[in-house]
């Protein structure tokens, strides 16, 4: 893959919760590429997604070793700044003064209302629900839409071997068939899809 296919990778495994797979892909990147500041990035928010001393032991090595590269990413400076806004600031001290310097330089670097801005007011003025639960809700509902992606490729899937033997399913009217089609070619987007929404277009003229 290229560099900014190993990053859309991360991003959308980030989306539906596959934090692991994040971490894989980042490192794969990584080993391929050498030293990436948005490659660190991912590798770094997949760590601190898990919520745990480890992980964000890791999380924080990925961000400084980023940041090494390219001390003004802001992609890295707020996901760095995240990160230290929830650590216990008894045990992890130095992570809290950190916290400090981190804001400074992002309210430096980022104009009010940028989206860097955004995110930096998200995560220090949070009450009741945290940042990070927030985004384990986006994660879950990712991840939601991919058990529901994945029920209905085997209806699709159903759809499209009736197409290719040229039969229709039992006791299925127009609206259903319909449906199917409407189904298929919705889950069959993007160019690797192309020849089976071929297939698709020329069964559906014996399915229906």
């Amino acid at each position: 893959m290229e560099r900014q296919q190993y990053v859309e990778r991360c991003s959308e495994l980030f989306a539906v919760g596959g934090y692991a797979a994040v971490r894989a892909t980042a490192e794969a990147g990584l080993e391929e590429f050498g030293p990436d500041p948005v490659l660190f990035r991912w590798l770094g928010q997949a760590h601190a997604a898990e919520d745990e001393d480890d992980h964000d032991r890791e999380a924080e090595a990925a961000y400084r070793k980023g940041l090494a590269l390219k001390a003004d990413d802001l992609g890295l400076l707020v996901s760095f700044l995240e990160l230290c806004l929830r650590s216990d600031s008894f045990e992890y001290p130095a992570r809290a003064r950190r916290a400090v310097v981190l804001q400074e330089r992002i309210e430096e670097l980022a104009p009010p209302g940028s989206a860097e801005r955004e995110r930096v007011d998200d995560a220090t003025g949070w009450a009741g629900r945290g940042y990070w639960d927030d985004l384990k809700a986006g994660a879950a509902r990712g991840q939601a839409h991919q058990a529901a992606l994945a029920e209905q490729s085997v209806l699709v899937t159903d759809a499209l071997r009736r197409a290719a033997r040229g039969e229709s399913g039992e006791d299925t009217g127009e609206d259903l068939r319909a449906a199917e089609l409407a189904a298929a070619v919705e889950l069959l987007q993007g160019a690797r899809n192309a020849p089976l929404r071929l297939l698709l277009a020329h069964g559906s003229k014996r399915m229906c």
